[in-house]
């Protein structure tokens, strides 16, 4: 349970790791707008009916859906299954991971690549995108291109 918006950084951290998250809208704030199915919210007050149905649905629907995890050692999991990764394929990972199934610009990891590295090319983030592909790829997960657009990470299966 995250209180919103006074514990929107608490949030941050648990999308990041996946972690199931029933925001309480306070005060009249406006709630986030969401996509993630681990995520959902209710007004406050709440009563506790509401609040445990709300838990309920997030709990079922997390039985369908699974997100990937990057660890700090440089382990992308996602099921059961574990995969290592270089500090610069976490650095271009972390965004597609934390916005799992949804598009990340192509600029956007190249500034990644080029601050890790102090300059980058396209062919550069092609080739680490090429790499990394193989790697998800065993997971069960893959890296679609949109063109000229960006990247997004999903589920292959």
């Amino acid at each position: 349970m995250v209180r919103w918006p006074v514990e929107a950084k608490e949030l941050e951290q648990l999308r990041r790791r996946g972690v199931l998250r029933l925001l309480v809208v306070e005060n009249g704030a406006t709630p986030p707008v969401t996509t993630d199915s681990r995520e959902d919210w209710v007004r406050a007050p709440v009563s506790k009916a509401d609040f445990t149905a709300r838990v309920a649905a997030l709990r079922a629907r997390a039985g369908t859906y699974q997100v990937p995890v990057l660890d700090q050692d440089g382990l992308l999991r996602y099921g059961s299954q574990v995969v290592p990764v270089s500090p610069t394929e976490m650095d271009l990972l972390q965004p597609l991971v934390e916005r799992f199934g949804t598009l990340v610009a192509r600029h956007e990891l190249i500034a990644l690549l080029r601050a890790r590295r102090g300059g980058a090319s396209r062919n550069a983030l092609d080739l680490h995108i090429m790499r990394m592909r193989r790697k998800v790829a065993g997971l069960g997960l893959s890296i679609r291109t949109a063109s000229g657009r960006g990247y997004l990470l999903e589920s292959s299966g």
